[in-house]
């Protein structure tokens, strides 16, 4: 079971949730900038993040049918102006198009979105790899409606991070991942990953004392203990054509059996005379007959 749409929203909305999204935020903005003339798709409870992108071409949340969806954006974010951009050949409006604030969420099945093929060039999954019922069938459908260069950018909680032990956060939903993990499941579904990162390097405390210290612990964390962290962000590339990897090939030995006196291979003059021609009389050269003298025979 999902966490609940209205959970994720009254955390991020708590100042915890806030030092978290800036936290996590960083290093997306470092990698996509403003993604200015690109369409932007986020997956799982992206729209705290999604925010950050007002010059995209097209910005879209989708949420899982099992956690709910709310309406967003909630105000003037100066967000492009309809859905109907998330298409592959729809031409680009000009940024910050005038007028009323339209729903830009939607709910789809995880496995199952509605989107034409390559019509997404950036996707970001935020909450949404931890409770999949099927991460396979889910990446499967994240490289279906990818660009051919498409680049995709997963937040996914660490195992071994204080954020998967409290359950008073999200991070601790559901299945936390591993960077070994992570980066098997992006490599068997075609992505190469490119860049690593580590949120989250501030124990989830709610307090005043530890809302002023997150961000310097969260840089110094990065440095004294990063494999600590609370959430990995990995950022990978679609990959259109998938190498092959060879394999040396195996030598297998195989024993040969040892021939009685029976079976065993005749000698050479042996075998040179049983294939002799047969003469006239209808008899060849029988090496095992014994040849007499005229006298011999009376």
């Amino acid at each position: 079971m999902r966490t609940d749409i209205l959970d994720l929203h009254h955390f991020y909305e708590s100042p915890l949730g806030a030092m978290a999204a800036a936290s996590v935020a960083a290093p997306i903005k470092a990698a996509w900038g403003e993604a200015a003339g690109l369409r932007v798709a986020g997956f799982g409870f992206a729209a705290p993040y999604l925010a950050q992108f007002p010059h995209a071409r097209a910005t879209l949340a989708l949420a899982p049918d099992a956690q709910g969806v709310m309406r967003w954006p909630t105000h003037d974010d100066r967000q492009p102006a309809s859905n109907d951009e998330m298409t592959e050949d729809a031409p680009s409006p000009p940024p910050h198009t005038p007028g009323p604030i339209k729903n830009r969420a939607c709910l789809v099945h995880e496995g199952y979105w509605p989107l034409p093929d390559r019509s997404v060039d950036r996707l970001l999954i935020v909450h949404g790899l931890e409770e999949v019922r099927d991460a396979t069938r889910l990446m499967r459908e994240v490289w279906r409606v990818l660009a051919d260069d498409g680049h995709l950018i997963i937040v996914a909680a660490q195992r071994r991070g204080l954020w998967a032990a409290f359950d008073t956060t999200p991070m601790a939903a559901g299945r936390p991942w591993l960077r070994g993990q992570l980066n098997r499941l992006l490599e068997q579904s075609l992505f190469a990953p490119r860049t690593w990162h580590r949120a989250l390097n501030f124990p989830p405390i709610s307090h005043n004392l530890a809302y002023r210290m997150a961000p310097s612990l969260d840089r110094i964390g990065k440095m004294v203990w990063p494999g600590f962290c609370g959430a990995l962000v990995v950022e990978a590339e679609k990959n259109v054509i998938q190498p092959v990897k060879g394999t040396p090939a195996r030598v297998q030995r195989v024993a040969r059996p040892k021939l009685s006196a029976r079976f065993a291979p005749r000698p050479a003059s042996v075998s040179a005379a049983i294939s002799a021609p047969i003469s006239a009389s209808g008899r060849g050269h029988d090496p095992t007959r014994i040849s007499r003298s005229p006298g011999q025979d009376k």
